[in-house]
């Protein structure tokens, strides 16, 4: 008599997703200095898929600036900018006009550059440059349409926005003062991606067998049950972009039993428990939901290990070549959840 059980690890994907909302728009500052603040929002249209074999593919983002003016006619003339993206950020990419003008924290290769005189929307190599025109012009400029591409794979979390710093300088006229070092506004861009939180999940390792059972009684079990308990490698291994749910459900109830067997009678079944989440399960109605944090689309924080341990032995028990059960633990994927728990590792 054998005693093993199966694993059946259901991962539903792309049930959720959110567009997290654009910000407020801001108003003119007054200021002896030439500035600019930014302000980029994703149209609603755009969805990213972190498990497509695809990625988002060049989207194009308006990106519309808004000029420093001072208390009489100082106002901001032109103005030279990069965009920088925080330290460990994914690697998505955004050009403008064929360019790359996005550069990691730090390795900014010079830019933004000195200003010289050009025609309103000149382009300069790595940078992005705009004239805003004269003392009646708009404080806003035309929509600089940025390209975005984000490469299959890429780890971005579900509900959360990309931002970027502006790092510029500027001219001044009317009396306004030049910034002729490069200055820095923080979370100048708001890049509001519509990301779907996706999940796959799959079992990791080898069926958990008990083995031979026949002739071990329920004492010698009790008496060690690190003997009768399954490798701790075995694992449950989620990819996600956002939080997920888990459930765990038996097919015997958590009790080994033979086909054709009736659970009704404790001579033709034989009990355990698992050990998942950091919990030891002994029956259907003892484990509930959980909810944890996201594992990420490269899974770094998605190993969840699962153990069995006997709890009754196979003596006594009405004979058969192999008792069995098969677990089925579901995964389902959320938008945010705040009761969200770090689940690997349990």
């Amino acid at each position: 008599m054998s005693g093993r059980f199966g694993m059946a690890a259901l991962g539903a994907s792309a049930l959720a997703a959110l567009l997290a909302g654009s910000p407020a728009a801001a108003q003119t500052q007054i200021s002896p200095f030439c500035g600019i603040t930014g302000d980029a929002t994703a149209p609603v249209s755009i969805t990213y898929d972190p498990f497509s074999s695809s990625g988002l593919s060049q989207a194009t983002i308006p990106l519309v600036l808004r000029r420093n003016r001072g208390l009489l006619t100082g106002r901001t003339d032109e103005v030279s900018f990069i965009l920088t993206a925080p330290a460990g950020s994914p690697a998505f990419d955004i050009t403008y006009q064929g360019q790359r003008v996005l550069y990691p924290e730090g390795a900014t290769l010079g830019h933004p550059r000195a200003l010289t005189s050009f025609d309103n929307g000149a382009f300069a190599s790595g940078e992005i440059r705009y004239q805003f025109g004269g003392f009646t012009a708009s404080d806003l400029s035309t929509p600089i349409n940025l390209r975005v591409t984000v490469p299959p794979g890429t780890d971005l979390s579900a509900g959360e926005a990309i931002s970027f710093d502006i790092i510029y300088i500027c001219s001044g006229d009317g009396g306004m003062l030049p910034v002729p070092i490069p200055v820095r506004s923080s979370g100048a861009v708001r890049l509001n991606v519509n990301v779907v939180s996706a999940l796959q999940a799959f079992y990791a390792g080898s069926a958990l067998d008990f083995g031979e059972i026949g002739d071990v009684t329920t004492d010698a079990v009790l008496a060690s049950p690190d003997r009768f308990t399954t490798s701790s490698a075995n694992a449950l291994r989620v990819r996600s972009s956002g939080p997920f749910e888990v459930r765990v459900r038996s097919q015997n109830d958590f009790r080994l039993a033979y086909a054709g067997g009736n659970l009704a009678d404790s001579r033709q079944t034989i009990r355990y428990s698992a050990r998942f989440l950091g919990q030891d399960i002994t029956s259907n109605a003892s484990f509930g939901t959980r909810t944890c944090a996201r594992a990420g689309v490269a899974g770094t924080g998605g190993t969840l290990p699962i153990r069995a341990t006997l709890k009754e032995g196979g003596s006594g028990k009405t004979p058969s070549s192999s008792y069995s059960d098969v677990i089925t633990i579901t995964f389902s994927p959320i938008v945010t959840s705040s009761a969200a728990q770090t689940c690997a590792g349990l």
